[in-house]
């Protein structure tokens, strides 16, 4: 007898000002109204998600549904990619999101491009639907480990501002914006090697998909299937500039894109698409991958293309 499938949804009851599980009952009524089977794990520990799906048998499940910021996608990725059965599961499982964050880059994203409001209710829509489309992950090789991004790696001010606001996790998606204006009126400078260059940094940040956070467009070029990784980086120089750009972020006002789709750039900084870099700080900086706490050391990056199935337009 076959067992019918069904989703796995993962809440992660801490994540944002911790509205997960708020967030799961807006979604709920309508998955239900489609009769979707699914089965519920609320996390108990870190990792958890990432222990779960490392070692569980998911014969059965045809997607995973993630109930939280970014960092539970990036458990969750992970863990599937590292199974020994990848390449079946790869083709087997698609990956589902709820805002349930303080980030929420990826509900973002998979809403925009579906073109929906970003809200539980959009997300439901998608999954419930069963709409899958397939984009791109970077592998990123460290010394010790290999890891897959779906969203970004920062260093300098972006990484500054991502993990440097840990504390303020209570006020959700403000903290970054808070956070951000003080390091930004308290700037400091980041040594680093990129792509065998040595540059001395205010800013680096290399992403796959087009927003860092639910209201910032860092990458408007950004596209998750183009086989592309985003770079864009400001050298150390005039103090103002970070703050100008910064701010224009928010919209991805900061760059020029033509008719062709080819980015210019404004002031002193970088815009690069490339299909892989190597970068190794210098400065004692952490790297931020995917909003996680990674130390810093050396990597090399590179684009697996259409690897990964999600709940997309």
């Amino acid at each position: 007898m076959d067992i019918p499938k069904q989703l796995l949804v993962f809440i992660n009851p801490a994540s944002g000002k911790g509205h997960a599980l708020k967030e799961w009952n807006k979604a709920k009524p309508i998955l239900d109204k489609f009769n979707v089977k699914y089965q519920i794990i609320m996390t108990q520990y870190q990792n958890h998600c990432h222990d779960y799906l490392l070692k569980e048998d998911l014969s059965n499940i045809y997607g995973v549904v993630l109930v939280s910021g970014d960092g539970l996608p990036h458990e969750a990725i992970n863990a599937l990619y590292a199974r020994e059965d990848w390449e079946k599961i790869s083709q087997q499982i698609t990956i589902g999101v709820l805002p349930g964050g303080s980030g929420n880059a990826f509900a973002k994203t998979l809403t925009k491009i579906s073109q929906l409001e970003c809200n539980s209710e959009s997300c439901a829509l998608l999954i419930a639907k069963g709409i899958t489309r397939q984009m791109d992950l970077i592998l990123l090789e460290m010394p010790q480990k290999k890891v897959v991004s779906f969203l970004s790696l920062a260093y300098a001010f972006i990484s500054e501002v991502d993990l440097g606001s840990e504390s303020l996790r209570f006020l959700g998606g403000a903290r970054f914006d808070i956070y951000g204006t003080w390091r930004a009126l308290f700037q400091k400078k980041y040594e680093a090697k990129y792509n065998n260059q040595q540059i001395m940094f205010r800013y680096f940040l290399a992403q796959k998909i087009p927003y860092i956070s639910d209201n910032y467009l860092s990458g408007p070029a950004a596209k998750i299937d183009d086989g592309f990784i985003d770079v864009q980086y400001l050298e150390a120089g005039d103090w103002s500039q970070l703050v100008k750009l910064s701010l224009k972020q928010y919209d991805g006002s900061h760059v020029e894109i033509d008719e062709q789709g080819n980015v210019k750039p404004k002031g002193n900084w970088k815009y690069e698409k490339v299909k892989e870099y190597t970068f190794e700080p210098i400065t004692n900086c952490p790297l931020s991958i995917d909003g996680e706490r990674y130390p810093p050391q050396p990597v090399k990056a590179k684009v697996l293309n259409k690897i990964l199935k999600v709940f997309c337009y």
